[in-house]
């Protein structure tokens, strides 16, 4: 292994073709998974794009505001707890998140449900409140480093913000008289705010914006705005919201969405402790529904009722726990990744199984209903211990539903999901 792989006692692992195993990789440097051979566990380790360091005031900001980051501790934070200098080479070291990213897991499923993705924003609003304390601006939240990891108990999801090294302090401690920033504009176009765009004075208000985007990703599957990014720098600094999307939003989500992205600061949240807090009145106002998208056929938009889930905009049924589906099914739970599946009893086996109700649209589409029957008849002949076995197709008085074994393997779901509903 070359010199390029280690800095100081870290090393970067390599991939089974020998690369390097990148994490990873934006404007400001490239993350790898490390392995600290002083404490023999693995990390992350990003390495600075030198072109922010390229002189010595830059380079004393960094140190000062990295270090300022790792002082940082909490539940909803991937501690950065090593800062390096290797051959010139900047780097820091973070603790290692086993999980996915939101980025990655909305690339694979799709717009994910509105409880599951304000739950999600809530860990990242109580993350900004510690970084808020300690005088900290993230100014990179975007869906690429929020992580999600499930416990050791595989039933509570916990958000974990990444990144932290790169922050912003804004401590009266910090010398006022720097004022060279580490290569102007730091973030990501699509997700940053206006006032981070046009390289002005940020605070914590510029990171709520960003996550105000990043919501947005989570429940529409796209950032706020797309195109170049000149056009997408354009519209950040002076177009309102799409406004067809935002019809289709659930009231409660298109204001608070409006909200976050507001184009002043002076209109958003004021802090993440406001925003948390209203995070929890939606949550609780909306328990047992999740309306991500109403649909934009008004002949659905009678469908939208509490106990309602949504699918990619398409209302299906809802099942609450205790319910029991055509006297056999009684549901015990719901998943804690994906909201429209749901744990029963099977009562005549007395086995746990997987009810996943589907999109009410469907049932009155014959022509469609046969390919999804033929679709799943394939995938129940298929048997191997890393796919879930399909048990069942079944209509009941709201819609349809598929049973299946009840298992946290994810790749029939996505297979399934080339069958257009």
């Amino acid at each position: 292994m070359g010199d390029s792989d280690k800095f100081e006692h870290f090393v970067i692992m390599r991939r089974a073709d020998g690369s390097l195993w990148e994490l990873g990789r934006g404007a400001m440097g490239v993350t790898y998974k490390a392995f600290d051979a002083n404490l023999r566990s693995d990390v992350a380790l990003k390495v600075i794009n030198p072109q922010y360091l390229n002189s010595e005031t830059a380079r004393q900001r960094f140190l000062r505001e990295a270090r300022a980051a790792a002082s940082l501790r909490h539940p909803n934070v991937a501690t950065v707890f090593h800062l390096g200098n290797s051959d010139g080479r900047f780097f820091y070291a973070m603790e290692y998140v086993e999980g996915e990213t939101v980025e990655r897991r909305v690339q694979r499923e799709g717009p994910l449900p509105a409880d599951l993705a304000l739950r999600i924003t809530r860990q990242v609003a109580r993350a900004l409140i510690a970084a808020d304390r300690q005088k900290l601006v993230h100014r990179d939240v975007k869906p690429s480093n929020v992580m999600l990891v499930l416990d050791a108990d595989e039933d509570h999801l916990l958000v974990k913000v990444i990144d932290f090294g790169l922050a912003k302090s804004l401590s009266a401690a910090v010398d006022q008289s720097v004022t060279v920033s580490m290569g102007g504009f730091v973030g990501t176009p699509h997700f940053a705010s206006p006032e981070q765009l046009e390289e002005k004075e940020i605070d914590i208000r510029s990171d709520l914006y960003s996550l105000g985007a990043t919501l947005w990703f989570m429940l529409t599957g796209r950032p706020p705005f797309q195109g170049s990014i000149a056009s997408v720098i354009n519209q950040h600094l002076s177009q309102p919201l799409p406004a067809e999307i935002l019809a289709r939003l659930h009231p409660r989500l298109a204001e608070l969405a409006a909200k976050m992205m507001a184009k002043s600061p002076e209109d958003r949240f004021q802090s993440p402790s406001d925003l948390k807090r209203e995070l929890d009145a939606i949550l609780s106002d909306l328990k047992g529904q999740s309306p991500t998208l109403v649909p934009s056929n008004p002949t659905l938009a009678g469908s939208n009722r509490p106990g309602a889930a949504t699918i990619a905009g398409t209302t299906t049924s809802g099942f609450a726990t205790g319910q029991v589906i055509r006297n056999r099914y009684q549901i015990v739970g719901q998943s804690p990744f994906d909201m429209n599946l749901f744990k029963a009893r099977d009562l005549h086996s007395n086995r746990v199984v997987g009810l996943r109700p589907l999109p009410l649209a469907a049932g009155y589409d014959t022509t469609r209903i046969e390919i999804l029957r033929q679709e799943i008849e394939r995938f129940r002949v298929i048997h191997h211990p890393n796919l879930i076995e399909i048990l069942g197709f079944e209509t009941y008085d709201r819609g349809l539903f598929i049973v299946s074994e009840q298992n946290r393997s994810q790749e029939f779901w996505i297979s399934l999901r080339s069958v257009k509903l």
